[in-house]
């Protein structure tokens, strides 16, 4: 059961991965920051595995000297554990650590111990599965030293991070789609918006807070709040974050449409004499 102190702790860990700015060059040192504030660890890695290059990036938020030795034989293990292999079914999707598969003793007398945890310094690990497109898989790794393994209650504290860690993946890949222009308002005032409020909504999508899109439209900040509660009535979005969401892929699909879309007329050469 988790405290209301738990609770507070998550919410603003919560709002200050959100904040403006997010975007993919910052997002595992977002979810670094957010996951620290979470859950105590000795250090957190993020890891993405490309499913089509089948290449892994393993990054760590802090720096850890023995990190390339270790790696290289994580990579050669990995494979064999169900703790480690970097399959987003293990558990369910749900976060697991290393206490569901070994007791400490067992694990100290594997391989993957002695050639890459002993190295690194740690024994308590806990893995959480980024839900995120089928062009990756990405796990964060929450790690410890030594002392008692990860509480129930840490982990029911992980499981609530890890949709958010998911959306916040998924928003820095579809802005990174988008490129610079953004959702255009034009194209979801398609979709039942207000001129302004498409206004309001595109700037919600480029992670504008409420403050920063009065000054930019020139409206009043209660005027702004106004108009995203009614977005978020329209579209059935319980949050900014899902508004944001649902704007890029509107976006995305029209897109896609026009691009597939015969012209309506026949080009004809015409010589210029």
């Amino acid at each position: 059961m988790l405290s209301e102190a738990d609770l507070s702790k998550f919410s603003a860990a919560t709002l200050s991965l959100y904040r403006p700015g997010l975007c993919l060059e910052n997002f595992a040192e977002r979810s670094f920051e957010f996951l620290n504030h979470v859950v105590a660890s000795e250090f957190v890695a993020f890891g993405s595995l490309d499913t089509a290059t089948q290449q892994l990036d393993i990054g760590f938020d802090k720096p850890v000297e023995s990190f390339p030795k270790a790696m290289e034989a994580f990579a050669a293990l990995m494979g064999e554990y169900d703790l480690f292999k970097w399959d987003p079914q293990v558990n369910a999707g749900k976060p697991f650590k290393r206490s569901d598969y070994f007791s400490k003793r067992q694990f100290r007398q594997l391989d993957i111990y002695n050639e890459v945890y002993a190295v690194l310094g740690i024994d308590n690990h806990l893995a959480v599965h980024v839900p995120t497109r089928s062009d990756e898989v990405a796990f964060f790794g929450i790690e410890r030293k030594g002392g008692p393994d990860f509480s129930e209650e840490e982990r029911v504290m992980l499981g609530l991070a890890q949709s958010h860690l998911g959306n916040a993946r998924e928003l820095v890949k579809a802005r990174l789609v988008e490129g610079e222009e953004g959702p255009r308002p034009e194209v979801l005032t398609k979709y039942g918006l207000t001129t302004r409020e498409a206004d309001v909504l595109s700037w919600i999508a480029e992670g504008k807070s409420n403050e920063e899109i009065s000054i930019i439209l020139q409206i009043g900040l209660y005027t702004v709040k106004g108009y995203a509660k009614s977005i978020f009535q329209k579209i059935a979005a319980p949050n900014r974050l899902a508004a944001a969401l649902w704007a890029l892929r509107i976006s995305r699909i029209e897109r896609a449409r026009a691009a597939s879309s015969p012209e309506s007329f026949v080009k004809v050469p015409v010589p210029v004499r």
